[in-house]
């Protein structure tokens, strides 16, 4: 079975976590597939998405456009190539979900409301998930009979997301063991509690989850991303990366947004600090609780401490009283 290695490149916002990537028709002659089809990815794992055509922009190049949950579950990153070639896959008898993020508990005697928000998802065991995407796939898949009766479920009034579209899932088992596609006949089970996932972190933020700010990511890409999953550049120019980065706005802006994302895209240990809480009146103390949070990042490393408000931690110098 042919396939081609192909970079990674982020996917725009409205297309993120409904399980489809784009890549080019010339691509998708080469490993043969069409749009509609089942694509496996493989990173450091493989996951399975429906292919779709590219965007205009995107023509001619050997790129592959998938979401952050996407990239995570091939874990990968953008900017990295990955193995693509057509998946066989099969109809799912069965599968179980659970909530990825910890303290949340899902109570529902009605699983038909994921069934409808999962229908036409290419899964495998193992990988992370949300619900919603519904329509997105329903296009997606409209060119290829043999897809063409799992959405006969759907009304007019389905609605996507059904309020769970801010919890990532985990695919905590399926039958057939294999890369499989969510249909009507499907039989799913939600367990309440979030099962232990020692791999890895929970993607909780990606960059898809961040609009408006193109620039700023992009710089703050550079400056944090690249040194930690690409030392060797720097190691080779004989220059030291940027050791911090300050952010600077006004409230509500992104910036703490923006550091979970990169944390979460670099695969780093992330660390937040909220400056006035480490404020202790006891002299010494602060200082000693800030010794403890760095050399815990650095048994922890690669790590990112986000220091947030830290005008609390070094306010100027004529405003401060006492001897902290």
């Amino acid at each position: 079975m042919s396939d081609i290695k192909l970079k990674v490149m982020e996917a725009l916002q409205e297309e993120a976590y409904k399980g489809v990537v784009r890549i080019d028709s010339e691509t998708m002659h080469t490993i043969g597939v069409r749009p509609g089809d089942i694509v496996e990815i493989e990173g450091n794992r493989k996951t399975v998405a429906i292919v779709d055509r590219a965007y205009p922009t995107d023509i001619g190049q050997n790129v592959i456009r998938m979401d952050g949950i996407m990239r995570r579950n091939a874990r990968t990153g953008i900017g990295e190539l990955v193995s693509v070639r057509r998946a066989e896959v099969k109809e799912a008898k069965s599968i179980t979900l659970a909530p990825a993020q910890k303290g949340i508990v899902i109570q529902t005697n009605r699983p038909e409301i994921f069934k409808r928000g999962l229908l036409g998802r290419a899964v495998m065991k193992g990988d992370l998930l949300v619900v919603g995407g519904t329509n997105r796939r329903r296009s997606a898949l409209s060119d290829n009979p043999f897809f063409e009766d799992i959405f006969d479920i759907l009304r007019d009034d389905f609605q996507e997301g059904f309020g769970f579209s801010g919890i990532r899932f985990v695919v905590a088992n399926t039958s057939p063991n294999q890369p499989i596609l969510i249909t009507e006949s499907t039989s799913i089970t939600i367990n309440p509690k979030a099962v232990e996932i020692t791999e890895e972190n929970i993607l909780e933020v990606t960059y898809e989850d961040i609009g408006g700010l193109d620039e700023e990511v992009k710089k703050i890409r550079e400056m944090v991303e690249l040194p930690l999953r690409h030392p060797e550049i720097f190691r080779r120019l004989g220059i030291n990366p940027p050791a911090g980065v300050l952010l600077h706005g006004s409230p509500g802006t992104g910036k703490t947004l923006i550091a979970k994302a990169v944390a979460n895209e670099s695969d780093a240990n992330f660390v937040l600090i909220n400056g006035p809480e480490i404020i202790n009146k006891y002299y010494g103390e602060s200082e000693r609780k800030l010794r403890e949070i760095f050399d815990d990042a650095q048994k922890n490393a690669p790590s990112i401490i986000f220091i947030d408000e830290i005008d609390a931690i070094a306010p100027k110098r004529e405003e401060t009283y006492g001897e902290v």
